[in-house]
Order: C-alpha cells, then sequence, then structure tokens
C-alpha cells in the first residue's frame, strides 16, 4: 500500500470519528404511569405550590406555556372544580466548562516509527446550567399522580428564559395525549 493510500485512508478515518464526536442527540422525555390510571381529564388548574413565596419568574414561565399548550391540545382551564392539577420540578446544577486538552502519540509501522501532538480545543458555547425539567399530571379527586413526564437538557442560568421554559414544556407535554 503507497504511502498516499494510507493517508486517505486514515484522513478518512479521522474525519468520520470527528463528525461522530460532535453528533449530538436531541433529549429524551422520558414518560412514567400507571397503565390504565390516566383519568378523563378534560380541565386542569395549576397545582398550589406549598409556603406562601411569591412566584418565580420560571414558575410563572411555566406555568403559562404549559396552560397554553394544554389548551391547544383540546384541554379546559377551571380554577373551581378541575379534573387534573399541574405541578413541576426543576433541578439545576453548574455545568461544568470543557477545558482544552493536549494529546501525545507514538506509533510504528512497516515505514518506520512516527509520533504525533494533539490539541483538543472546546468549540461553540455550552450551557451554563443543567438539569431535570418534570412535569407532573395529578388526579384531582384522587389526589394521586398520574402522569410524570421529564427531560434532561441545558439551560442558559438557573431561572429559566422563556425559551428555554417553551422547549422543555413542548417536548414534555408532546407525549401527553391530546384530549379526545
Amino acid at each position: 500500500m503507497s504511502m498516499q493510500s494510507s493517508a486517505k485512508i486514515w484522513t478518512g478515518l479521522l474525519t468520520v470519528a470527528a463528525m461522530a464526536g460532535c453528533a449530538t442527540s436531541a433529549p429524551q422525555v422520558r414518560v412514567d404511569s400507571i397503565e390504565g390510571a390516566l383519568p378523563n381529564c378534560q380541565t386542569f388548574a395549576w397545582n398550589p405550590s406549598p409556603g406562601t413565596d411569591a412566584a418565580s419568574f420560571t414558575d410563572q414561565r411555566v406555568q403559562s406555556i404549559v396552560m397554553q399548550t394544554l389548551e391547544a391540545k383540546g384541554y379546559t382551564q377551571s380554577a373551581d372544580k378541575p379534573d387534573c392539577r399541574i405541578a413541576y420540578r426543576l433541578s439545576t446544577h453548574e455545568n461544568p466548562q470543557s477545558k482544552p486538552r493536549v494529546g501525545v502519540g507514538m506509533g510504528g509501522g512497516s515505514g518506520g516509527v512516527g509520533g504525533g501532538v494533539g490539541i483538543s480545543l472546546p468549540i461553540g458555547k455550552k450551557k451554563a446550567q443543567a438539569g431535570t425539567f418534570t412535569l407532573d399530571v395529578i388526579d384531582a379527586g384522587k389526589n394521586a399522580q398520574v402522569w410524570s413526564g421529564s427531560i434532561d437538557a441545558g439551560f442558559e442560568s438557573a431561572e429559566l428564559s422563556d425559551a428555554d421554559a417553551k422547549a422543555v414544556v413542548e417536548q414534555v407535554l408532546a407525549k401527553y395525549p391530546d384530549r379526545q
């Protein structure tokens, strides 16, 4: 095999490996429910949070987007006697930033011995926070959780922006059934 053929093969392999390393998969929504327990939820209300703290910006954004999304799926808001209540949880932690790395390699073959130095530089902006967003549906009559959807995602900050809140809520509620 000629030196040019070997170089082309190695270049091709390195290109494929680099592309595979850069590929990112979309966050997956995890759903949990008790089979057959999904109630006939036609009306929804927000589950009152314990305590008397004022609603944060994240609370307000999530609640607004959840209710808009459920109404678009055919459900109705009802503050008086809802069939189901909605609650959410968000746990975040600081996302460690990638650091540049240096690697040294050495190898041999039929043509002799060779070596090299490689440098890995993080490219692109990583989200500053990572966490899990969970949305729960509670049967109001039974006061029991009947559906839960969650997703792991990256966020700009611990306080969700409008765009971050919209993205996670819509992804999770895409797994919740439309009203029949």
